[in-house]
């Protein structure tokens, strides 16, 4: 496989969705190219130097002719044409992948673009998020066997005096303890060195870092939820009586504030790919796959 051939199936892909595969079985909505001779580790090298590449881990996509439930490409049925093997990541809308598809003759390397569809009306801003990430929900915590525990969202609530934005509650639902991009690091109940309880009951104490702001529990006060590496923390101005309609306050290192009229969700998802102003953060611009590094829940107590 040239790599032109590679940046010109990435090209079609990403500006036309409706791409038919060629491939026996196979529909709409994803292009597949097949050749002989190559296997996993050549058809990584491939798309390695041909993609911008995020560092993000590679998943596994399909596993012996076995799909991922949130995996929409093509389908994988027995006969000439089934996909076997299939690794790779999320890029914005589309999954791209490599691996190994049947033939008669025996497996053939495969490279796989597959559009992951637009975002329903009546899907919310957390379950976009995970869409955007391709981030399969925490698996359910079992007796001994737990990763973590399921926040206790109402001792969270009553240790800091009061309730929290139900968008960010579904978003540690879903994704417990993590960083999106490697660019914003949730706080969330009970996580080490990023308890947002703990977090916000010490914001008093350096109340002079908020100014002119208030801090929480003052009425109006700002409330921390999340920061950066690049020294930017993100914050809830509370005060309205629904936290829910509470606007987000970006703080950058220079002292300077900025909000944003939105919800947690819609403005995490629009930080990582909106560019246009006001938001335009850094990693809409660089990163072209976006993804969550989790860090499982906190554990138990």
């Amino acid at each position: 496989m040239h790599h032109t051939d590679l940046r010109q199936l990435l090209d079609q892909t990403l500006t036309d969705p409706r791409q038919h595969c060629p491939l026996p079985g196979h529909g709409e909505g994803h292009v597949c190219i097949v050749r002989a001779g190559w296997d996993l580790a050549r058809l990584e090298q491939a798309v390695l130097e041909v993609l911008p590449w995020t560092g993000q881990p590679v998943r596994r996509l399909v596993t012996g002719g076995v799909p991922i439930p949130a995996f929409g490409g093509p389908p994988t049925g027995p006969g000439e044409g089934e996909v076997l093997e299939l690794r790779g990541w999320a890029l914005n809308e589309h999954w791209f992948g490599y691996g190994l598809t049947a033939a008669a003759d025996g497996p053939r390397g495969v490279i796989v673009v597959a559009g992951r569809g637009a975002f329903p009306s009546d899907v919310g801003w957390p379950q976009r998020l995970a869409v955007l990430t391709g981030w399969e929900a925490l698996r359910p915590v079992r007796d001994d066997h737990a990763i973590g525990r399921a926040i206790d969202w109402a001792a969270a609530e009553s240790a800091l005096g009061t309730a929290l934005p139900s968008g960010y509650k579904e978003i540690v639902d879903l994704f417990g303890v993590g960083s999106f991009d490697e660019y914003l690091d949730l706080l969330v109940p009970g996580a080490p060195a990023a308890d947002l309880v703990s977090w916000g009951l010490d914001m008093p104490k350096y109340a002079e870092l908020y100014r002119p702001h208030p801090v929480y529990p003052a009425p109006g006060g700002v409330l921390i939820w999340g920061s950066s590496e690049q020294e930017l923390t993100f914050h809830w101005l509370t005060g309205a009586d629904d936290p829910d309609d509470w606007p987000v306050l970006v703080q950058y290192n220079s002292g300077e504030w900025q909000r944003f009229d939105c919800g947690t969700g819609e403005f995490i998802l629009r930080l990582l790919t909106d560019r246009q102003e006001p938001f335009a953060f850094p990693t809409a611009a660089l990163v072209v796959a976006h993804w969550f590094e989790g860090w499982g829940l906190p554990e138990p107590q």
